[in-house]
């Protein structure tokens, strides 16, 4: 196998235009070049110092709607909506044996133990200013105190099933969701920086 030259490096990028380091490695090993990336990040920062190249950083969505469908930044939302809707469909599908009764626990603890916090978290602290042993006790506390919440709500009046609960839960992930989004979406774009 050849080994990692510059002029390797500009010939593939020449024939191939690889978007991401990634790419240009995996180009790189097809064109049966040795590649590690102790010798490969070294050489793309001498070659773009040098102006021989240059590196892209990746655009961040300038709307609401290309951040909802930029999939890689946004996994949590699509996963707390999925606990939510899971949870409450098993809860009325009064599921209490086999299988499903396993997932509706295991939903039913994400929903009121983590999903409702974590949500309330991301939209207190956008921007993740908090380390994650402090988010993840803040989701905890949150996802409890909003449960309670919701339980003497509907304490109050003859609605106090667990159904209702749950149902009532799960519509406040599916409200939390898109405003823990959005704000999510308006701190990353104000902290971004123009490129040139």
């Amino acid at each position: 196998m050849p080994a990692l030259t510059k002029e390797a490096v500009l010939t593939v990028v020449g024939k191939r235009h690889p978007s991401t380091l990634a790419d240009l490695k995996k180009c790189l090993e097809d064109e049966m070049i040795k590649v590690s990336d102790e010798e490969l990040l070294p050489l793309i920062r001498q070659m773009q110092s040098r102006g021989e190249i240059t590196v892209y950083l990746p655009a961040r969505a300038s709307t609401f709607e290309e951040y909802l469908t930029s999939y890689w930044n946004t996994w949590w939302v699509y996963l707390a909506v999925s606990v939510a809707v899971s949870e409450s469909f098993l809860v009325f599908l009064e599921s209490q044996t086999g299988p499903l009764l396993f997932l509706r626990v295991v939903f039913g603890i994400g929903l009121l133990g983590l999903v409702p916090g974590y949500l309330t978290v991301r939209i207190i602290f956008p921007g993740g200013q908090i380390n994650v042993l402090e988010q993840l006790v803040l989701s905890v506390f949150l996802s409890v105190l909003v449960s309670i919440t919701i339980g003497v709500v509907l304490g109050i009046g003859p609605f106090f099933l667990p159904s209702y609960n749950a149902l009532l839960v799960s519509l406040y992930v599916l409200a939390a969701a898109p405003v823990a989004a959005y704000r999510s979406h308006r701190f990353s774009a104000g902290t971004q920086s123009p490129l040139k």
